[in-house]
């Protein structure tokens, strides 16, 4: 069954979980704008910004891509964040509310301690704000019950398409 519906997909988890990897491996199968908060947080520091200011900001222009993506491009798009926060959600659900024939697609990838810490020990450093280190999935699972049931969640210790495949059919149904 093919979803004509424009999409946007929330990505979901902490740092290390391989958000990012799945977020620009879709992007490229789909032909979908990845939105990368990360990347802008990290350009508006090299510009100037204080590191909480440049969060701040890169996460408002993330949403203000995402709703000119969706409303004005007609298409749609991933938007690459921990969606830790409750606001994070709030913000795309509020997005999704204001196009017509849109939808909201939560995306959450899980990974254990041992695997993050492992992946965050081997890519360049990145600053960041998060701060909690859960220890079992468990615990992992209860900072994100804030976002809704329905959504897919991955365990990124399977391969790389795998997990690709789960999302695509995920994103079409």
């Amino acid at each position: 069954m093919k979803n004509d519906r424009i999409t946007l997909v929330l990505m979901a988890g902490l740092p290390g979980v391989g958000k990012s990897t799945l977020s620009s491996a879709l992007g490229r199968a789909l032909n979908w704008h990845v939105i990368d908060k990360d990347r802008d947080k990290e350009v508006l520091m090299q510009q100037g910004l204080e590191e909480e200011h440049a969060g701040r900001a890169a996460y408002e222009l993330a949403f203000e891509t995402a709703r000119r993506q969706l409303i004005k491009q007609q298409s749609s798009v991933i938007l690459d964040s921990s969606s830790l926060y409750s606001f994070i959600l709030e913000n795309a659900q509020d997005i999704v509310c204001s196009v017509p024939n849109a939808q909201l697609k939560v995306i959450l990838c899980v990974a254990g301690k041992y695997l993050r810490d492992e992946r965050l020990r081997n890519r360049p450093y990145q600053i960041t704000r998060i701060r909690v280190d859960p220890a079992t999935i468990i615990d992992y699972l209860q900072l994100f019950n804030h976002l809704p049931t329905d959504r897919l969640t991955i365990y990124t210790t399977d391969p790389l398409e795998k997990s690709l495949t789960a999302a695509i059919e995920y994103l079409r149904s």
